[in-house]
């Protein structure tokens, strides 16, 4: 097991972890088709601007959408969200971009947070 997988188990149908899977499933219950296009956004956290940047320029040699969030006000972290704009979540792009930003969080001392997922296009209102 890898450091972010600590106490966490793989289920299927989709081999995602076990929390992604049951915030998944919540999804669904609300009316979300987990198949059609939808759009998400996975969110890394990263406490250097170095970190930070060498974070973003993984993702930009890797091709992966994201938006990067400066600190300010009383917000000190520097943020990378990663952006699924019209991609169905199953079956393989909620696993792959999870893996992909806890490994990036592991690699650049950063912390990934979680993910949100919305069947229309998103707004600042639907990810706060």
């Amino acid at each position: 097991m890898g450091l972010f997988s600590k106490g966490k188990v793989r289920v299927e149908p989709y081999n995602l972890w076990d929390a992604d899977a049951e915030q998944l499933a919540r999804l669904v219950e609300d009316g979300l088709d987990p198949t059609a296009p939808c759009w998400s956004k996975f969110f890394l956290y990263f406490t250097s601007e170095r970190r930070f940047k060498a974070a973003s320029e993984e993702l930009r040699l890797a091709r992966v959408r994201h938006e990067l969030v400066p600190p300010s006000h009383d917000i000190r972290d520097w943020a990378v969200f990663v952006l699924g704009n019209g991609v169905p979540l199953v079956p393989d792009y909620l696993r792959n971009t999870v893996d992909l930003c806890e490994r990036i969080a592991a690699t650049h001392e950063g912390e990934y947070d979680g993910w949100v997922a919305h069947p229309r296009e998103e707004t600042d209102e639907l990810f706060l």
